[in-house]
């Protein structure tokens, strides 16, 4: 399935997206593209050929150092809080839902977040999940934030972990 990643735009015709969740729809369909104009949060449009099969949103974030597990993060650290990019809104129309859309988002995200750091400094993904979607978001090592609430559930990941573990390629002079 060859998937491809669109800002939103003027052009783009959202007016019959459905996910299943009334209030993320309502955002893609209402909010979605002045937040973006206002630069409050930037929308990617997921399309199948024509066809717009999912969404996600981006705003940058920021989580409590306390909210991190002791394992995460670095020790010393002096600041209260890390810089964070926050998953704002992530669904899959119904269409599509099953399919691994929601999986190819989140790598598009974590993609974005990597390049975004080469410029800003930011280290971990946060999100609000559904109840219903923690699961999906711990497959792709998302832990619970240290928090009270429960709907939504504060998650984060700290990618930078992530890139440490991977095998970096070996450059040799010529």
């Amino acid at each position: 399935m060859m998937l491809h990643f669109l800002p939103i735009s003027r052009d783009s015709d959202v007016s019959t997206f459905s996910c299943g969740h009334a209030d993320l729809d309502e955002f893609l369909i209402e909010d979605s593209m002045e937040y973006q104009q206002e630069r409050l949060s930037v929308t990617r449009l997921a399309y199948i050929y024509s066809e717009i099969a999912g969404f996600f949103t981006l705003v940058t974030d920021c989580i409590d150092a306390k909210q991190v597990a002791s394992e995460d993060g670095r020790r010393g650290y002096p600041y209260r809080k890390y810089p964070a990019i926050k998953i704002a809104r992530l669904a899959t129309s119904k269409a599509h839902q099953r399919n691994g859309i929601g999986s190819l988002m989140l790598r598009e995200v974590l993609a974005l977040t990597i390049m975004i750091s080469e410029y800003v400094g930011c280290r971990i993904i946060t999100v609000d999940a559904k109840p219903g979607s923690v699961g999906f978001y711990e497959r792709f090592g998302f832990k619970r934030a240290k928090s009270r609430r429960s709907d939504p559930v504060p998650m984060y990941m700290d990618y930078h972990r992530l890139l440490e573990e991977e095998p970096r390629p070996v450059h040799r002079a010529p």
